[in-house]
């Protein structure tokens, strides 16, 4: 990987790596990325979970490196499977979306890229692909199952009211029939390859220009995960249901819509009520607003 001459100067934290361990290596000619996956989620460590995970994601990067949405991806440089270690391109001083909670809108061009780059990852040729069934379980647990029954979420301590808002979905079985058949889809292997975690923490914006990450929980599924759950996000970035029909026209493919609303709401409710928690400014009636606009999309 180095050349005889030269040497490591720094290594830094880019950024807060919620599975894996991620470094930026700077060395006297370059710097790169390390990603590393450990036997557990890197903020989580008491939560386990295979470290063949990375080997999903340098599956990935082989699928797209000769494909036009390489370039929106950072290049791949090696991967050490015996240390569980991919070394990817460094792509600088960038910045994740995840500020669009904030702005409460999208730039129109990223979005547009966003939805051209997603498209382009379905419409990828897969021959075999590694089934990621450790990371799946362990999300299915926490999209699916978790969020929509009685538990002991600390919600009151992420804003107060919020667990007495909750049992608006928690003690709904309704809902919770319907979230299941769509977890018990999402366990199936599919036939498309999906990103598997399309949202503005994946996103990263450098230059006016847009890049996208952290394929770990790719696999193949149904087309309508990926999409459902940037529409959440938009949904609850924007506080609107605009940006939903906005992905159909814009996607202009063969998708059941159906399912596609399904998944979006079960991801705003997961996001307001579940454990992976978002950087959302909202007060509780706009929470509830949108609490009540997934129920309406999961029992449409």
């Amino acid at each position: 990987i180095f050349s005889s001459d030269e040497k490591i100067l720094n290594i830094k934290v880019p950024g807060e790596g919620n599975m894996n361990v991620v470094l930026r290596i700077e060395t006297n000619k370059t710097s790169f990325i390390l990603k590393q996956s450990r036997p557990y989620v890197n903020k989580y460590p008491d939560i386990k979970n295979s470290k063949k995970r990375i080997i999903v994601e340098n599956e990935f990067y082989e699928l797209i490196k000769k494909s036009e949405i390489n370039k929106f991806f950072p290049n791949k440089i090696d991967f050490i499977e015996k240390d569980f270690i991919l070394l990817l391109e460094d792509l600088g001083e960038c910045k994740d979306m995840s500020y669009l909670y904030s702005s409460k809108t999208i730039n129109e061009d990223h979005f547009n890229s966003l939805i051209y780059i997603l498209k382009s990852i379905h419409q990828t040729k897969v021959k075999s692909f590694p089934s990621n069934s450790s990371l799946k379980k362990l999300n299915h647990q926490h999209i699916f199952i978790l969020p929509f029954k009685n538990n002991n979420f600390p919600l009151d301590d992420i804003q107060s009211g919020l667990k007495k808002l909750s049992t608006y979905i928690t003690n709904d079985s309704s809902i919770s029939d319907v979230v299941n058949q769509i977890g018990d889809m999402y366990l199936k292997v599919g036939k498309t390859l999906l990103h598997g975690d399309y949202y503005p923490g994946s996103w990263m914006e450098k230059d006016e220009s847009v890049y996208v990450i952290d394929p770990e929980f790719s696999h193949l599924g149904f087309k309508e995960f990926d999409l459902g759950i940037m529409g959440a996000h938009l949904t609850m970035i924007t506080e609107s249901e605009d940006y939903l029909n906005k992905i159909i026209k814009a996607y202009s493919g063969n998708m059941d819509k159906s399912i596609f609303y399904k998944v979006s709401g079960i991801e705003i409710i997961r996001r307001i009520i579940g454990l992976a928690q978002l950087p959302l400014n909202m007060s509780l009636n706009v929470k509830e607003k949108l609490l009540n606009i997934s129920k309406k999309m999961i029992l449409g």
